[in-house]
């Protein structure tokens, strides 16, 4: 340990030696040779950002004016007035015309004055007030104003030359203003606005910059409209020809060198885009030389000085910097088993390295084991995100540790549920498997950057789509595509339906909580909007203040039709209580109160019937409704699975009761056939209806109670007549008729002969005679 100690020691003195000197050579004697040129070239990049300052403060003069005049004119006042003549009626909007002019007169901008003038109607109004225009006037202006290309223009002219009659002109002997042809959308222009701003307001500008440098800007036509330190560059014109030669034969912008009277200048020049002119600055070639003339000396002070610096340093630092390295060293061998410490190693470094080998592998494995935990974390932050149970910090920290993205322009929260129908009707943990596969497929389809982990909760699948789109029908293409791909990719490859819930979009993620809620909830919707929907929260019609009634008529007609057992009907008017919930367009709130009460009143109506009903037999049961997926899944459930089954229950009740009524009517009639019995007698014993008793019985025996009491009655007649000797007399009495011929009567109907003939003829039968 000791020798190798010492080798390395020494190779480490070597190295920092060699490696801090050898820079510092190179770099001196670079520096030296370049120093000259890196000035200067520092120089002329400050020159050009000087210029590019100078331009961009006229510029902004300039567009101001331009705006400002251009939001004037197109406001609805401005346009009114640019067909209207001066008249007394119209004198509070030219007092507004004028005031509004005054206000664009912005004193930071150095604006004197602003024309308006009419030429159809011959008026102009500036800061003098109002005045009439002669023909003469008009047609001065139309011919000089007029006449060019386009609606705008900058103009630069002399303080004497300017031809719009009582301009407001102060004291500088140029001017730069800006006149625009009105109206701007016309091929005829009938009025122009002349905004009339100093040149030497642009002097002042570019005054602010040093005195070691003199600036020009020149118009498309190269004509001088300012000059700032004329002085510095002695006599500008007899050189000006020369100048605009080699500036026209460069680019429109750069840097060339320029002898005026033997004094050389590096000119830098950029010509506008905005409006054609031309910004030259000049500076003498010995002022940016002035900077660099003592740096070689310098240069070779400060290398000498590195040098003796840099051994010291490398031999004091190379002692320093071994320190920790026999450190670690000593820490290791410590920290090693008895056999490990004899292998021998070859260096130091050598016997760090296999220790941090061994620290890597086992990081390596505990990675792997962090990595098979990570997506569950991903989706337990997901699950607490959507519930809000998550702070923004917290957000920030997991969005770093789990490597998602931290950049974008909207979120969107995407819901999905599977469609229920009759080819897919998937029992409870079908449906899991399918909405952990679609969430597998969700996470192939879609890429990392576009999403956040998709995840499983309360039996929908669920995703926080990202989108990179800055404009709404991009934004929307994009959400479209994902979900047209999402259900084709799950039909293909699954076969199976869904339904798609998304939010609004949303910026902040502590927002997802609420986007998660609004994807659920239009979700909700697919209830009447039908299988494979992709339902927007943003479309959904939160306006409740029409709502349907509730449809008592055809409630209480289903009711009556439900007590009787007639299905045909009940079923009829159950399809128009559908119907009438669709054609009405009944949102899934008001939708889920109206079911409710409907089936809390067929709840009850089961139980006063004392219906036993098994599917239907719970509260629980009642609220199954909100589970159902789609509105034909519903219906079918409400139809056949609720009013189907509770008439067929009702039917079998009726049955065993309407028997056990009949035998009681029959006995009856048999204990009371020789008294003064009837229905209405038979009604008051059982305390029933007599029409409900005369249906239930005919229902279940076939005859009437007349015509059962009458065949029972002629029956015991044709008993007494084959085995007694009673008279037919008594025999009518007996049986409560008011006369024997009423008795005949009625026997004779039903036997086809009298009671003596069909006594007599069974006398003769036992006699052997028939």
């Amino acid at each position: 340990m000791k020798n190798s100690k010492k080798k390395h020691y020494y190779k480490l003195v070597a190295f920092f030696i060699l490696l801090s000197c050898l820079p510092v050579m190179l770099t001196g004697s670079l520096s030296y040779s370049q120093s000259s040129k890196a000035v200067v070239d520092f120089s002329n990049d400050e020159k050009k950002q000087n210029l590019y300052q100078i331009q961009t403060n006229v510029e902004q003069v300039l567009k101001y004016v331009d705006l400002s005049a251009t939001y004037f004119i197109n406001s609805s006042n401005a346009q009114q007035l640019l067909f209207e003549d001066i008249s007394p009626d119209l004198y509070t909007d030219f007092r507004w015309l004028k005031s509004e002019l005054v206000q664009l007169q912005n004193i930071e901008y150095g604006i004197e004055d602003i024309v308006f003038a009419n030429l159809d109607n011959k008026w102009l109004i500036n800061n003098e007030g109002f005045f009439q225009l002669d023909e003469n006037t008009s047609n001065q202006i139309n011919s000089h104003y007029l006449q060019k290309s386009g609606k705008t223009h900058w103009l630069i002219e002399e303080k004497d030359q300017i031809r719009l009659p009582n301009a407001t002109i102060g004291n500088c002997s140029k001017y730069i203003y800006l006149v625009k042809e009105l109206p701007l959308l016309s091929t005829r222009s009938t009025s122009i606005i002349a905004i009339f701003i100093p040149a030497c307001e642009l002097t002042k500008i570019m005054s602010k910059s040093n005195n070691n440098e003199s600036f020009l800007i020149l118009d498309e036509y190269n004509q001088v409209i300012a000059h700032s330190n004329a002085e510095y560059t002695e006599d500008i014109s007899s050189v000006s020809s020369s100048l605009f030669s080699n500036i026209e034969n460069n680019d429109a912008e750069g840097q060339l060198n320029l002898s005026i009277e033997d004094t050389t200048y590096k000119v830098t020049y950029d010509s506008s885009s905005y409006n054609n002119w031309t910004y030259i600055s000049f500076v003498k070639i010995s002022d940016l030389h002035k900077k660099s003339s003592s740096v070689g000396l310098l240069i070779i002070i400060i290398v000498c000085i590195l040098l003796i610096v840099s051994i010291i340093l490398s031999v004091i630092g190379s002692n320093f910097l071994y320190k920790p390295i026999k450190k670690i060293n000593i820490a290791i061998f410590g920290s090693l088993d008895k056999s490990q410490q004899t292998v021998n190693q070859t260096s130091e470094f050598e016997f760090i390295e296999t220790h941090i080998e061994n620290l890597l592998d086992k990081n390596k494995k505990l990675k792997q084991r962090m990595q098979n935990q990570i997506i569950q974390l991903k989706q337990l932050f997901m699950i607490r995100l959507l519930h809000g149970r998550i702070d923004e910090n917290e957000i920030q920290l997991k969005l770093q540790s789990y490597h998602y993205p931290q950049n974008w322009n909207w979120l969107t929260v995407f819901s999905i549920k599977i469609d229920v129908t009759e080819d897919n009707n998937f029992n409870e943990n079908d449906q899991e498997l399918i909405l952990f596969a679609i969430n597998n497929l969700i996470n192939d389809i879609i890429p990392n950057k576009n999403r956040l982990t998709p995840i499983v909760l309360n039996n929908t699948q669920t995703t926080v789509i990202i989108t990179e789109s800055t404009s709404e029908p991009s934004y929307t293409r994009n959400i479209n595509k994902n979900a047209e791909l999402i259900q084709k990719k799950i039909k293909d490859l699954l076969h199976v339906s869904i339904s798609i819930g998304i939010s609004n979009r949303f910026k902040n993620l502590h927002e997802a909580e609420n986007a998660f809620n609004e994807s659920m909830e239009a979700l909700k919707y697919r209830l009447k909007m039908g299988n494979s929907s992709v339902i927007y929260y943003k479309n959904l019609n939160h306006n409740y203040s029409n709502l349907a009634p509730y449809p008592i008529a055809i409630i209480n007609k289903l009711f009556d039709f439900i007590k009787i057992s007639d299905y045909k009907n009940a079923n009829m008017e159950a399809l128009l209580f559908f119907e009438y919930i669709e054609r009405n367009e009944i949102k899934h709130q008001q939708l889920n109160i109206i079911l409710s009460r409907f089936l809390f009143e067929l709840f009850e109506l089961k139980e006063s019937l004392g219906v036993q009903f098994e599917d239907f037999d719970s509260i629980d049961m009642i609220r199954q409704h909100h589970s159902l997926k789609s509105f034909d899944e519903l219906k079918n459930w409400i139809l056949y699975n609720v009013i189907q089954s509770l008439i067929i229950k009702l039917d079998a009740k009726n049955e065993s009761k309407n028997k056990k009524i009949s035998y009681k009517i029959i006995r009856m009639i048999h204990e009371n056939y020789n008294q003064n019995i009837s229905l209405e007698f038979v009604s008051s014993r059982l305390h029933y209806n007599p029409n409900y008793l005369s249906n239930i019985f005919q229902k279940e025996i076939g005859y009437t109670f007349t015509e059962y009491l009458l065949e029972y009655r002629i029956n015991k007649a044709k008993h007494w007549l084959t085995t007694t000797n009673m008279s037919v007399k008594s025999i009518a009495t007996e049986l409560q008729y008011k006369n024997s011929q009423n008795f005949i009567r009625s026997f004779r109907k039903m036997e086809g002969i009298t009671p003596g003939k069909y006594r007599s003829n069974f006398e003769r039968k036992e006699e052997g005679l028939l």
